[in-house]
């Protein structure tokens, strides 16, 4: 294939390898090309055939008609009408998620407790975002009372600093 500058594909398989813990030799053999092959995939250097994008899409579990879009391929729009994230990083953990989560429900689930599953999935996540954003409010308003006082106390002569590991400022 022709030169491909760094694109969406390249990030959105390094983020997807990285997410699953797959290095280029596991991922190249799972696919059946060279490694030296997903190097030029991921550097945007060339993008995977038809065929290898099949294979790309069994391996990470995810529709074929994704990979399609991040390598440029023209496709109709999905049914869902959502369009995909702009960030591929952010693609390829959603969709090491979704695997992940689809993966649970299938081998640890009855298929009659999905829906209450999911449910309780949206539940805990409303919870825990509300939460997440509270002790955020909290500390922000923390921060902006301590700012307003007085310094931080200094230490006593007799208490040495803190080793800090290298590369790091105090």
């Amino acid at each position: 294939m022709a030169e491909f500058p760094r694109n969406r594909f390249g990030g959105w398989l390094e983020a997807s390898m990285r997410s699953r813990g797959l290095t280029q030799a596991q991922l190249a053999r799972s696919v059946g090309v060279a490694d030296t092959q997903v190097s030029r995939w991921r550097r945007g250097q060339v993008v995977p055939t038809v065929q290898y994008l099949q294979r790309l899409a069994d391996t990470f579990g995810i529709q074929r008609i994704a990979l399609d879009q991040l390598v440029g391929l023209p496709v109709a729009q999905a049914a869902e009408g959502g369009e995909q994230a702009a960030e591929p990083e952010l693609e390829a953990e959603l969709q090491a998620y979704q695997a992940r989560l689809r993966e649970a429900m299938q081998n640890k689930l009855p298929r009659s407790m999905w829906r209450a599953y999911v449910e309780a999935c949206l539940a805990l996540a409303d919870g825990l975002g509300a939460s997440a954003s509270r002790a955020l409010r909290e500390s922000l308003g923390r921060l902006e009372e301590t700012a307003d006082d007085e310094p931080a106390p200094e230490r006593p002569d007799h208490e040495p600093p803190p080793e800090r590991p290298l590369g790091f400022r105090s």
